[in-house]
């Protein structure tokens, strides 16, 4: 068991170092959220907690227009996909990137998509980031998003 661990976890290292496609980094990021911990926070810090992260158009999509009450699944899927585009583009250290300068919203299929803050959007174009392809998934107790940053050299 150990030694297949061992092989396992060396090909999961190897799968998350940097490749090029003609000179582009291709770069990923993931994130798992627990939905009642996203429920607690709304709870315990209620707009405060909400403005901080979402955009108005973030809420209004996990806003149930029917009960009034909020899909806790949609917000941690965003919140996850929020994370998971911060892991994929990797700011230094000392920088902290606003939740809100990553939107997550729908486009006119339906399907997630990420939209950046200007001047983010223009900072990441520079170092070779064409978009950001992004996945989200909710069940039960737990929302997670993958996101892949498409270099220009791919498009």
């Amino acid at each position: 068991m150990k030694r297949t661990f061992s092989r396992l976890a060396k090909t999961v290292i190897r799968s998350r170092s940097t490749r090029s496609v003609e000179g582009a980094k291709l770069s990923i990021g993931t994130d798992l959220v627990w939905i009642p911990g996203v429920e607690q926070s709304v709870r315990q810090f209620g707009q405060r907690f909400l403005q901080r992260v979402f955009t108005l158009r973030e809420l209004d999509y996990c806003h149930n227009t029917i009960t009034g009450a909020f899909r806790f699944d949609r917000l941690a899927a965003r919140f996850a996909a929020k994370e998971a585009v911060m892991k994929l583009l990797r700011p230094s250290k000392d920088e902290a990137l606003p939740w809100q300068s990553i939107e997550i919203v729908t486009d006119e299929n339906g399907a997630p998509a990420v939209v950046l803050a200007p001047e983010l959007r223009r900072r990441y174009q520079r170092s070779g980031i064409y978009q950001i392809a992004l996945s989200l998934s909710h069940d039960h107790e737990y929302a997670t998003a993958s996101a892949i940053a498409v270099p220009a050299a791919v498009i």
